[in-house]
């Protein structure tokens, strides 16, 4: 009991570093692009972290296998390389035993990331879309442009810019709209350019459109290189806005229940495929614990990170492999018995000849000694 609680709390705190690392660096990386979408108009600033806050409990259904996996090799390579679980080893600690520690802790990550796959991130998901469709709604275009700036709408077809807003960030003063529009068939390409001296947005009550009002200013209308231009003057001109679609990193069976996913699992493949891949994170987080074991071993005074670049190797081929079935299956190209499990069913082939590979190096040093 007393080796067991201590294995356990070495790995669970390298768990806890390595998750906590992965999970700042992958929030990095989404907070850029998030940011990148209010700074277009595609998001409200005012829902931002609300979005980021979300994107945590996605993040963790993918990051605890990974910190469990390299959190095992960590600790266990550095008690190997020390000469420590030989030690214990020579006391009595068979490999069956260190399997069946691991495991445990195996089976409560395994069960934390199941009720995140199956019921927590279904619902965040929804909640998710749902704000940000209501952020989008409601946004004001004047709210997200930055002064002195020019910005690309959410469609790419115009560009705004204005010299300042005011401080109830629902007027801008010096406004600058250029707009492409589409090519005519000889080839042209019009530019429409509008300045007013303020703009602010309004919403019409009736179709909710969002219109851009700009005011006192004029509107450039020809194409580029050509001297047919047409000018207008105009005390109030309103620019209709493009309703804005924002990118989502999950698919639309992402915010689908569990139990309605199960319902019609063979209705369309992309139900099924999302359904295995709920499964598949739980089961991965166990199955890569196991293949830990056994690549964590190295000879005592051998270096704790000789085996740290196969088994990083084997998880990307293996994540990469889950992820081109994914689409197999969503493209009609594999069929749903098959699914995902062939990749997971190789993964429980790699774990069985590394074992393999691991009690012939155990029997060599016994033998040696």
């Amino acid at each position: 009991m007393i080796i067991s609680r201590y294995l356990i709390k070495e790995v669970c705190y390298a768990l806890f570093a390595i998750t906590l690392v992965l999970l700042l660096v992958f929030l990095c990386n989404q907070l850029v692009r998030f940011l990148s979408y209010a700074a277009s108009g595609k998001i409200a600033a005012n829902v931002l972290l609300q979005v980021m806050g979300f994107e945590i409990s996605f993040l963790l259904a993918l990051l605890l296998p990974l910190g469990l996996y390299l959190a095992i090799i960590a600790t266990y390579s550095r008690l190997y390389a020390d000469n420590e679980l030989g030690v214990m080893h020579s006391s009595g600690l068979s490999t069956q035993k260190l399997v069946y520690f691991t495991a445990m802790l195996a089976l409560v990550v395994m069960a934390i990331v199941m009720i995140l796959t199956l019921w927590i991130n279904p619902y965040i998901a929804r909640q998710k879309d749902r704000l940000i469709s209501q952020g989008v709604a409601s946004g004001n275009v004047i709210n997200n442009l930055m002064p002195g700036r020019f910005q690309l709408s959410g469609d790419e077809n115009r560009v705004f810019y204005v010299e300042s807003i005011a401080r109830n960030h629902q007027q801008a003063h010096n406004l600058f709209i250029a707009e492409q529009k589409k090519i005519t068939p000889e080839g042209v390409n019009p530019w429409t350019v509008l300045s007013a001296e303020e703009g602010q947005q309004m919403v019409d009550p009736v179709s909710k459109d969002k219109f851009v009002v700009a005011v006192n200013g004029y509107r450039y209308e020809g194409t580029p290189g050509g001297n047919a231009y047409k000018i207008i003057q105009f005390s109030k001109y309103a620019v209709r806005l493009p309703d804005q679609d924002i990118e989502v990193a999950h698919q639309a069976q992402a915010v689908i229940p569990t139990a309605v996913l199960w319902q019609h699992y063979f209705d369309n493949p992309r139900n099924a495929s999302e359904l295995q891949w709920r499964f598949s994170m739980p089961l991965s987080a166990l199955l890569l614990a196991l293949l830990a074991v056994s690549l964590s071993y190295v000879r005592p005074r051998q270096s704790r990170y000789a085996h740290f670049f196969p088994a990083i190797l084997i998880y990307i081929i293996y994540v990469e492999l889950l992820f081109t079935a994914r689409d197999w299956i969503e493209q009609k190209t594999l069929p749903i018995s098959l699914g995902l499990w062939w990749v997971h069913g190789l993964l429980v082939l790699c774990i069985v000849m590394a074992f393999l590979w691991q009690a012939g190096q155990l029997s060599f040093m016994r033998k040696s000694q």
